[in-house]
């Protein structure tokens, strides 16, 4: 979990900081695997808040380590960690995603039943996200506004 705080934080600085691991919810009955802080002044995470209306204060992110794709049970997993003060955002990391369009569905219905907007992140789109630091062909702003409008209109 540690190299994956360490992605993190070097994929969303500045506008995500203060990733915890592990972090404890429902007086420690919950964790979820990190949990950074949202300090956007500008870019997607700003306008997340903004123009599409969703609070996050905080961002979830839940790690699947599994050689499948995921499922209805890990998406209600990170929705149910979301909250009226703790804010309806997360990131869904994940090793391969086979069936992209089927999970941006699965996604889009949580979004649709107000349960919250999850983003979901394999290796590949890590992956070119870290090379983007490299060659800046890929913006991270573009490509995190793109799936999750892929979500909210396509779904």
């Amino acid at each position: 979990m540690p190299f994956i705080k360490s992605i993190l934080e070097i994929l969303f600085y500045p506008h995500l900081n203060n990733p915890t691991i592990e972090e404890k919810i429902h007086q420690g009955r919950k964790r979820v695997d990190v949990v950074m802080n949202n300090i956007a002044n500008s870019g997607f995470f700003n306008r997340l808040h903004l123009a599409n209306k969703i609070f996050c204060p905080y961002v979830f992110i839940e790690c699947k380590n599994y050689g499948k794709d995921i499922a209805n049970p890990e998406i209600d997993q990170l929705s149910g960690r979301f909250g009226f003060n703790k804010g309806k955002f997360g990131i869904l990391m994940c090793r391969t995603i086979i069936d992209k369009k089927l999970l941006y569905q699965r996604c889009s219905d949580t979004f649709k039943d107000d349960r919250g907007l999850i983003i979901p992140l394999d290796d590949n789109d890590v992956i070119s996200l870290l090379e983007s630091f490299k060659s800046s062909d890929i913006d991270i702003d573009q490509k995190l506004e793109s799936i999750k409008r892929l979500i909210i209109l396509n779904g």
